[in-house]
């Protein structure tokens, strides 16, 4: 009977088992990749960049030849009317009205034109290779924000499931130390209140444990989002924290160079077309050249019937050069110069901004980075001191040396303190963020 009872209730928990997922393991580099494979920002920039192209290809276009071919069929009832001097048919002195071709005219033309010299048009090119470069560094700004995001939300992750342990470990021996008050209770060692007094650290602990499981949930649910896995799953964000600091030196070393960071590089290069937008703007009014061919064929009729073949055709061919020489826009080149040098000055006050920008936010985070490691010194040896602390007073406590208050105590400030450690570990790691993104380097943590 024994036997068939548990084989039911294994049966019943088996599904109940099957419905908790398995954390899936994911370290950073990893996660980043991911993140950045489902980024719609990063699509879209690099969408941007292949519409780019086809614009490119568009604006090319106009240094081809251009072909054009026209077939007209006209019928004219009342033939239009001209006058001619009497003098062609010996009456001088007079106008003679005539009538000039037939009711039905049908004509095929074809031309082509070939551009030889277009100053405009060739001071563009240059712009077609800085628009390049300008997408390009779109797609990587809109990388650099998807690493810095992604990575933020791992490390916040992180630092919850840190705190959560601590707690599941401070649980742990609140729940022995209880089992202990209640066997000296039995025994006429303790009171009554020491263990109550023990349950409530433990609920208090309990109630904090479940708001780091609900943030926790909330941190991979976003986790999971930002890297495309199914927000059904779970994820288990890894790394190695024994040490946290140990790459420190690597990032105290990092230099600030703000003329290779994406923002300094993307408003250089919108200076760089602008300028030369103004350039191609002042070469419109000079003159282009332009080489053309036309060919044609007319035919006149009384009737439709073009397809009579005793009917004449008469054809036409020349070649040609054409000088086209702009004389005046009604002050559109000047309007739209004048324009352009407003938003190039616009510019150049951005970026003598970002500079100063850039200094002062490495700045800041190198003094957040120094900071951050001398209280993460100070608070690992805060975390040894308590834990050493407490591991004294449990002993003193069951041989009845120290009253249960000094015990309880001693837990509290252990758990504020590894609270307070794995605080300082994450702002460790955000000032390593910061500083990445200061000096252009968040490309760093792919490696």
């Amino acid at each position: 009977m024994k036997i068939c009872l548990l084989s039911v209730l294994i049966g019943l928990a088996t599904p109940l088992l099957a419905q908790v997922p398995t954390p899936q393991p994911l370290r950073l580099k990893e996660g980043l990749e991911l993140a950045i494979a489902n980024s719609a920002n990063v699509e879209k920039a690099r969408l941007d960049r292949q519409g780019l192209e086809q614009r490119l290809k568009e604006a090319r276009n106009a240094a081809y030849p251009r072909m054009t071919a026209n077939l007209d069929v006209d019928y004219s009832p009342v033939l239009p009317t001209q006058v001619m001097p009497g003098e062609v048919v010996g009456q001088p002195g007079t106008f003679i009205p005539v009538q000039f071709g037939r009711a039905w005219q049908a004509m095929g033309a074809i031309q082509a034109e070939q551009p030889l010299y277009n100053e405009s048009l060739r001071r563009s090119k240059q712009a077609i290779t800085l628009t390049r470069e300008l997408t390009d560094l779109q797609v990587k700004r809109s990388e650099e924000e998807v690493i810095y995001n992604t990575a933020l939300v791992f490390y916040q992750t992180l630092q919850t499931r840190q705190l959560q342990r601590s707690i599941d470990a401070n649980l742990e021996k609140l729940s022995a130390l209880q089992q202990v008050a209640e066997l000296q209770l039995k025994n006429g060692y303790a009171i009554p209140t020491d263990v109550k007094r023990i349950k409530v650290a433990r609920t208090n602990l309990e109630a904090q444990r479940q708001n780091l499981l609900n943030a926790i949930l909330n941190l991979e649910q976003t986790l999971s989002f930002l890297c495309g896995l199914p927000l059904d799953g779970r994820v288990e964000p890894l790394e190695d924290l024994n040490n946290p600091a140990a790459d420190s030196l690597t990032w105290k070393n990092l230099l600030l160079e703000t003329r290779t960071t994406t923002e300094f590089k993307l408003l250089s290069r919108a200076i760089d077309l602008n300028h030369v937008q103004v350039r191609s703007l002042k070469a419109e009014p000079l003159p282009s050249l332009n080489a053309y061919a036309a060919a044609s064929l007319q035919s006149f009729r009384d009737n439709a019937n073009f397809a009579d073949p005793d009917a004449r055709w008469y054809g036409m061919f020349a070649v040609g050069l054409k000088i086209k020489m702009p004389l005046f826009d009604g002050f559109r080149r000047h309007n739209k110069a004048r324009v352009l040098d407003i938003e190039g000055q616009k510019m150049d006050a951005d970026r003598r901004q970002l500079e100063g920008a850039k200094n002062l936010e490495f700045k800041q985070a190198g003094d957040q980075l120094e900071n951050s490691l001398r209280m993460l010194k100070g608070q690992s040896e805060n975390v040894a001191l308590a834990r050493e602390i407490t591991e004294k007073l449990v002993l003193q406590y069951k041989e009845g040396v120290v009253p249960l208050t000094d015990l309880l105590n001693a837990q509290t400030a252990l758990s504020e303190a590894e609270t307070l450690y794995w605080q300082q570990v994450f702002a460790y790691k955000l000032a390593v963020l910061k500083i990445l993104k200061a000096s252009g380097n968040l490309s760093l943590l792919q490696r």
